[in-house]
């Protein structure tokens, strides 16, 4: 889909940050950096440092319908998918 756009004066006027990251190139040229980088993200997930904002969890039965609230942009975090137990 289209690279999402936002206005710069919406981000000073609400103190936003956007961040942004391409880890395509990092494969190729410094499979070393990203293998790292990985590593230390998951050991900060393992240690309850990130606490990402899921917004749905969905059974394996309505995929279809988790990847239309990412496709339309509608969803306000993550979109979790869930196999039964």
């Amino acid at each position: 889909g289209a690279v999402p756009q936002i206005p710069a004066n919406i981000l000073l006027v609400k103190n936003l940050t956007v961040i942004g990251l391409y880890w395509g190139a990092y494969t190729g040229l410094r499979p070393d950096v990203l293998a790292a980088s990985f590593a230390r993200l998951f050991a900060w997930w393992e240690a309850g440092r990130l606490t990402p904002h899921v917004s749905r969890v969905l059974p394996l039965e309505e995929a279809e319908a988790g990847l239309e609230l990412l496709r339309s942009r509608t969803s306000t975090g993550k979109v979790v998918i869930r196999e039964a137990d």
